[in-house]
């Protein structure tokens, strides 16, 4: 008995400590760096495949803020198979309330996973916010592949993008209109 509850005991400590799906905050004064991360683990559907949904991909949003620099935000996508030798192709597309916004992925790292990283537009961050629905349009060689979120994901999302978007508007206010120089 002793034995099944230290083990649903230990299940449960590893279950609250996970990152999946957890908006993770890090100040790390020595480098004065400040970052948000977000690490979600989604449904993967192929649509080429008949909605097929057996793909491992993680989805990674970070913002770093360096001092005096305003943040940036990066998406990235990492997908487990031993099947597959194509890469992801180096566009994705946001899919926002049917609106479909188009993105390029900057230079591949090297690294043993397949993986793609993008940078969301600043100018994107308010519309995924209020946007009601989430997609993200991927493709590895001809198959595209979606990413849907469900709510509880896209919840978190939002709680990202506010949390970039405050430490934003903390770091550089607005320039109120009759301050700004020409």
């Amino acid at each position: 008995m002793k034995k099944i509850l230290f083990i649903l005991f230990a299940s449960l400590m590893l279950n609250s400590c996970s990152t999946i799906n957890k908006v993770v905050e890090v100040d790390d004064r020595n480098k004065q760096i400040k970052s948000i991360k977000l690490r979600q683990q989604p449904s993967v559907y192929l649509i080429e495949k008949n909605n097929h949904s057996s793909h491992n991909l993680t989805v990674i949003l970070i913002s770093e803020t360096k001092s005096g620099i305003k943040p940036d935000v990066k998406i990235a996508f990492q997908f487990k198979s031993g099947i597959r030798s194509e890469e992801f192709d180096s566009v994705m597309y946001f899919v926002l309330d049917q609106e479909k916004i188009k993105a390029v992925s900057i230079p591949n790292s090297t690294s043993q996973l397949m993986s793609r990283e993008f940078v969301v537009p600043e100018n994107l961050w308010v519309s995924i916010v209020h946007s009601k629905s989430i997609l993200y349009r991927l493709y590895i060689g001809h198959d595209g592949i979606d990413v849907e979120l469900i709510d509880s994901e896209m919840n978190k999302v939002r709680e990202f993008f506010n949390k970039v978007i405050q430490q934003r508007d903390t770091l550089f206010p607005p320039v109120p209109g009759g301050k700004m120089k020409w």
